[in-house]
């Protein structure tokens, strides 16, 4: 689930609006080669020779056997199926006559009683869906989230929601920090050195703007 939350987390990170990110630039786009989808900049495919026909009956002969030969493959497998389903058939049938009344009726109860809790729990998972949707949205949350949402009852899909929103929400912070650490820029200071001031640089330098005042206050008549 945190995989999963981290990765919205991104999504959602590239959707904000952050006005101090404005000047960082559009970026590269992406780090794919020139080229197509299937063909990153390497070497291009081979493809292979075409099939050629000395005449129509040629190529009405091949056709005929390929069809031929995938309908054999169908008809293999569709068999294959239907033994199957007929072998598990009468062994239930061996199975159940093997059976006195009264066990028949327990097993037919208990399928019935099985087929209830399931749509039952099929029911309930659908209306704590809804209500999840319900939820995600009133917190502000991506609705892509309900895939991490547990759906067995009322009280595991409020806890679970209230965990992914926190998960959420710190991810997305951390995430914010992080952005705003690598757009920071250390100052740049004078001497084309692009490094910090030497010492007693900044000091000599006022020094020297204060000799200057000075000296244009005393010769301004």
């Amino acid at each position: 689930m945190k995989e999963f939350i981290a990765k919205k987390c991104e999504q959602k990170l590239l959707e904000l609006n952050l006005q101090m990110f404005a000047g960082e630039g559009g970026g590269d786009g992406g780090s794919g080669e020139p080229g197509g989808a299937g063909n990153l900049g390497g070497t291009p495919p081979v493809c292979a020779e075409p099939i050629s026909f000395a005449s129509q009956s040629e190529l009405d002969s091949f056709v005929d056997k390929r069809l031929a030969k995938s309908l054999e493959t169908a008809q293999a497998k569709w068999k294959a199926e239907q033994e199957e389903a007929l072998e598990a058939a009468k062994s239930e049938a061996a199975r159940l006559a093997q059976m006195t009344a009264e066990e028949r009726a327990q097993m037919e109860e208990k399928k019935r009683q099985e087929a209830e809790a399931e749509r039952l729990a099929d029911i309930t998972r659908r209306e704590l869906r809804l209500e999840a949707f319900e939820e995600l949205t009133e917190r502000n949350l991506p609705k892509e989230l309900i895939d991490a949402v547990v759906l067995t009852d009322a009280d595991a899909c409020k806890k679970s929601v209230d965990s992914i929103e926190k998960a959420f929400r710190a991810a997305v912070e951390e995430g914010v920090k992080d952005r705003l650490a690598n757009s920071a820029q250390p100052p740049v200071f004078g001497g084309g050195s692009g490094g910090a001031p030497e010492a007693g640089s900044i000091g000599s330098r006022l020094g020297k703007q204060s000799q200057q005042k000075q000296e244009s206050k005393f010769f301004k008549n």
